[in-house]
């Protein structure tokens, strides 16, 4: 009997020792083989939405002396109609230029202070020009704007001075094109009002056993590498960024799924959250009905997600992602960076 408990015992200790001394999965080298991303919305209610694609510009024209000088193609459009009037905005950014006409159209008492404006920053003009007698007609989707002639405000010895030889004249017709949401899908909002998450040509994700390691991130041809410090539960994988030993606060999550294949990363980022929290409770609701026209009260979800697959092959292949091209109004995210709000949303 004392031999079979000592042998016993001696089975134990192995047994025990080879459970303690079993490897994590996620411990190596991973190896990015395909990354794709996207901006999502859900609303409860069938409707249709903008989605910021246009037809058709309003034209402004700039001229000096009888002599035209520029035109500019006006395309990105936003009305609103209030208790005290109706305010529009059409404009267009590149480069090197932007073009802003708006109209502020007062109603009651408020009348007297009807105007519309034009303000360009161009290589050719810096200037903002004025008027009074504009006309214009809205429908559900469509502005048109009938000729408005906008004069050069000059102030002389502290006098207002409209300068009728630099003028502008601003005409044409715009129609926004919507899209129909189905009540309860995940809608993809693929349009160029939305870019890609931040696309990177090699991703290698190295997890050493002592719960530390390295994320090696090759974007635009330039190469990032950070420390980490790791732990993982079943299906949750979170990091620390460290630098010289000190690991900030801040977690980054992902789930993960390991298959004989490889390695599956996901990521979730609520959007209405996000935009809750930097601008008052409910800011979301009128953000969607404003950019995109979403019934207030309709809305269900706004994220973003990111999937990233990995191997362990030695060389990581360029994924795909059909929006790789487009510049996004709602930032960036990266793989090392998370996510890069623009500027208007830390104003």
């Amino acid at each position: 009997m004392r031999k079979i408990i000592f042998f016993f015992s001696i089975f134990l200790i192995f047994a025990c020792e080879d459970k303690d001394d079993k490897v994590n999965p996620l411990v190596g080298q991973w190896n990015m083989t395909n990354f794709s991303s996207g901006t999502y919305m859900k609303v409860n209610k069938t409707q249709e939405i903008f989605m910021g694609e246009t037809e058709g510009s309003i034209q402004a024209k700039t001229i000096s002396n009888g002599i035209p000088t520029d035109t500019y193609n006006l395309t990105e459009v936003n009305i609103g109609s209030y208790d005290d009037g109706t305010f529009i905005n059409v404009s267009e950014y590149g480069d090197n230029f932007y073009a802003d006409y708006n109209i502020e159209d007062y109603i009651g008492s408020l009348d007297q202070y009807d105007q519309s404006n034009l303000y360009i920053n161009s290589g050719n003009i810096n200037g903002a020009y004025h008027g009074t007698n504009f006309d214009y007609s809205i429908s559900t989707n469509s502005l048109k704007i009938f000729p408005d002639t906008l004069y050069r405000k000059l102030y002389i010895n502290g006098n207002e001075v409209w300068d009728s030889t630099r003028y502008a004249i601003v005409e044409g017709a715009i129609e926004q094109m919507t899209t129909m949401v189905q009540a309860g899908q995940n809608f993809l909002m693929d349009s160029d009002m939305f870019g890609p998450m931040e696309f990177p040509d090699e991703l290698t994700f190295i997890l050493d056993d002592d719960g530390t390691g390295r994320i090696i991130e090759k974007m635009w041809g330039q190469t990032e590498e950070i420390e980490i410090k790791w732990e993982a539960t079943d299906s949750t994988l979170s990091w620390n960024e460290c630098f010289d030993g000190e690991c900030d606060s801040e977690v980054v999550d992902f789930t993960f799924e390991i298959s004989s294949t490889g390695l599956s990363l996901s990521n979730y980022q609520d959007m209405c959250e996000f935009v809750d929290a930097m601008a008052g409770e409910g800011a979301c609701d009128l953000m969607m009905n404003d950019e995109f026209g979403v019934e207030m009260g309709t809305l269900e979800g706004f994220w973003m997600e990111m999937n990233v697959s990995f191997s362990t092959m030695q060389a990581s292949k360029k994924s795909g992602n059909k929006m790789l091209n487009k510049r996004s109004k709602w930032g960036n995210y990266s793989f090392i960076n998370g996510y890069k709000p623009p500027k208007k949303f830390n104003r």
